[in-house]
């Protein structure tokens, strides 16, 4: 039972990496271009205490040619995190394409939610604002009361 309840601790500290990787992503991609960049100064959508933000970013759709392909192990298992978390769907396409990205972070500058604001055209099916909170780590809450619970019990031996 412990080493389910290591396994699942790793596995949120991976998804909590590739989170935070996408996001700085999304800031570089922000810092390079001056079309989002004019987006943010003018947009009225945007309140002006964001507009400073340093955390913001921009979803160019370019992220995923940045990452390997599902082929390989690791783009498998970044692509599935970033799934997991809900910011790349199972089509590949990112939750926030072509969206300014502002997160929000913790005291410990981990991305718990974002919001996006789209630029340019929006298309059918498409909304201006995009929210994004991130996923609660149910299995490991739910490994760790299951490990919890036979500790309590004396249930378990090295």
């Amino acid at each position: 039972m412990l080493n389910n309840y290591l396994e699942v601790l790793g596995q949120i500290n991976l998804d909590d990496l590739n989170i935070q990787q996408a996001f700085e992503y999304y800031q570089q991609r922000y810092q390079l271009n001056s079309e989002a960049q004019e987006f943010v100064a003018s947009s009225f959508r945007i309140d002006d205490e964001f507009k400073s933000d340093l955390y913001i970013g921009f979803c160019d759709r370019t992220m995923g040619k940045s990452i390997p392909k599902t082929r390989n192990p690791e783009g498998a298992a970044i692509r599935g995190s970033l799934q997991r978390a809900g910011l790349v769907r199972s089509t590949g396409h990112e939750l926030f394409r072509g969206c300014i990205v502002i997160p929000t972070v913790d005291n410990n500058g981990s991305v718990i939610s974002a919001v996006g604001y789209r630029i340019g055209r929006i298309r059918n099916g498409d909304k201006p604002v995009v929210y994004w909170h991130k996923p609660e780590p149910k299995a490991y809450v739910e490994t760790g009361m299951s490990y919890a619970k036979e500790l309590i019990h004396g249930q378990t031996y090295h």
